[in-house]
């Protein structure tokens, strides 16, 4: 591929990821809204890794997320108003909160999951089933770089 060729197809990705940006933006909204109706959608990936790590401190969310540590404190603190998140305090070390997701948390997400589910099955109706293969194959390797 020349490099003139490479140039356009870099526009056109940055094109599309700026369409995607858009959707992500809405899908979070949705999902926010779907967890409760006073979570905010800043809370959004603060609960997605509570949920996949099922026991974290805050400052490991602070880290993995690249947040500040006052907006993960304010997005635990919503999230725990809500019911979609425990606080339990270390054994051996009353410093140390462990935070996990409720069964709520569980139900919600199952929820909203299932419906971007189906929201992908009807966008990609229309598409071979070698290139969702394919694309999602790419995106992965996409998505695993640095």
């Amino acid at each position: 591929m020349s490099a003139v060729e490479t140039d356009d197809a870099i526009r056109t990705i940055i094109e599309s990821f700026d369409r995607i940006f858009v959707g992500v933006r809405r899908t979070v909204r949705i999902a926010a809204a779907a967890l409760g109706p006073d979570v905010q959608p800043a809370a959004w990936p603060v609960f997605r890794e509570v949920v996949r790590a099922e026991r974290v401190q805050a400052t490991t969310l602070v880290a993995t997320l690249g947040m500040d540590k006052s907006a993960v404190s304010r997005h635990l603190k919503e999230l725990r108003e809500a019911g979609l998140v425990d606080a339990e305090r270390d054994p051996t070390d009353a410093r140390i909160a462990w935070l996990s997701p409720t069964p709520l948390a569980h139900e919600r997400l199952d929820a909203i999951t299932e419906a971007q589910r189906e929201r992908l099955r009807v966008l990609f109706a229309s598409w071979p089933a070698d290139d969702v293969e394919r694309f999602s194959a790419l995106l992965a390797r996409f998505s695993s770089t640095d």
